[in-house]
């Protein structure tokens, strides 16, 4: 075996991988039905006004205000003319003492300047009778009140939020310029390991792996690809970095402690470059970042838990940062934990949590165990030095997204 050397703070490692890691150039046209979520790559600028017309804002009557004077004190009869939905157009003119009824949305006619809100009127024999006396753009919505011709609505940099979406949908839009999503190789590696569906035989476990990675890489805005099982050998491995060196980026998993079939961070050296390789953290120790031909590599630890709780802390910030979008939003609650955990003190260790009934219950139990992270919705970060933390201590919960 070959021991670690000098191990790396988080903090430190973050920051390293921060200054190895670039947003994707490649550019790619999409649908506007298929880019939600996508960054964009040059500006959408308005070609039209936003409402392309002027519009009213409530059902009721289009009118010209000063006809409405008095109208509080003494309802006003205006001649009724004609009625409009939206998607239908007036082609006349309102003059002095007429109204057309309107309804939301629809285009207000020419020579309207107001809408009375239908609350504030009577159908009457003769027309309509206006209670309410209007101001000139009364429930009006003007052209281009929201957008205006020639307006960059969103700017390239920018994520298609749903609102924003909504925003380059309504200049009539049928696709968009986006940077491509990053594509993500995602490897196993170990004898050990075997696809699901196969049956166990002594000594075997399931790919876990693969896809908890897959589902990390698909919600940070990247597309995961699994390139399947890699064996303990070096042949395989170094295939397999080779392989990874085709894509954006490349996340390993196993292989990366220091037994003597853990080959990895030796293939990388080989190959390319290794930036650190151990961590001062628990779990997850053997870590490891590089890179290939220009594609960050990531060597996670083979245990469920260590590799999926350090894809949280150090795989999502590089993932969002390649993919163009902007940090996760750290979501934390604090609370007072249900009972004393033991701590190692020599690392900074991460404890997997769940809020419950206003309290953190501690559910960590090995670094190998899925379970760890499946029954919890969030972990706590326990400082360098500490080695117990007693039943009832308030503890700050970073929240899984």
């Amino acid at each position: 075996m070959k021991p670690f050397g000098k191990l790396m703070t988080r903090l430190e490692a973050v920051r390293l991988i921060d200054g190895n890691v670039k947003r994707i150039t490649r550019v790619e046209d999409v649908p506007i039905e298929e880019a939600a979520g996508r960054v964009l790559a040059e500006d959408v600028v308005a070609g039209v006004n936003v409402p392309p017309f002027n519009r009213s804002s409530m059902d009721g009557y289009a009118v010209k205000a000063r006809d409405t004077a008095g109208a509080a004190s003494k309802p006003v009869a205006l001649k009724l003319i004609g009625a409009r939905h939206a998607g239908e157009v007036f082609d006349g003119v309102i003059r002095d003492g007429e109204c057309i009824e309107i309804a939301t949305g629809a285009p207000v006619p020419k020579g309207a300047d107001a809408v009375v809100m239908i609350e504030y009127t009577r159908l009457a024999s003769d027309g309509v009778e206006i209670q309410r006396e209007a101001r000139t753009g009364d429930n009006v919505a003007p052209e281009g009140e929201d957008i205006k011709k020639g307006e960059a609505v969103v700017k390239a940099g920018e994520a298609l939020t749903p609102g924003r979406m909504g925003a380059v949908a309504a200049l009539g839009f049928s696709s968009v310029k986006a940077y491509a999503r990053p594509r993500v190789a995602i490897y196993s590696t170990g004898n050990e390991v075997i696809p699901p569906g196969k049956p166990l035989k002594p000594g075997q476990v399931y790919d876990i792996n693969s896809y908890t990675l897959s589902a990390v890489v698909a919600a940070n805005g990247c597309v995961p690809v699994r390139r399947g099982l890699v064996k303990d050998d070096p042949e395989a491995i170094a295939a397999a970095v080779k392989d990874a060196s085709t894509y954006d980026v490349a996340v390993f998993s196993g292989g990366s402690s220091v037994g003597v079939r853990d080959l990895f961070a030796s293939v990388i050296e080989d190959i390319g470059r290794v930036h650190f390789h151990g961590l001062k953290v628990k779990p997850g120790k053997p870590t490891l970042f590089g890179e290939v031909g220009g594609t960050p590599v990531f060597g996670m630890p083979g245990y469920s838990t260590s590799c999926l709780n350090n894809a949280y802390v150090f795989l999502v910030p590089a993932l969002r940062s390649v993919a163009g979008l902007p940090p996760a939003e750290t979501r934390t609650v604090t609370a007072r934990l249900s009972r004393a955990i033991k701590a190692e003190g020599e690392r900074e260790q991460f404890y997997s949590v769940r809020v419950e009934g206003g309290e953190a219950v501690p559910v960590f139990k090995q670094s190998g165990d899925i379970t760890s992270m499946a029954y919890a919705n969030g972990y706590i970060i326990i400082p360098i030095g500490t080695k117990l933390l007693e039943a009832g201590s308030e503890v700050t919960i970073y929240l899984f997204n």
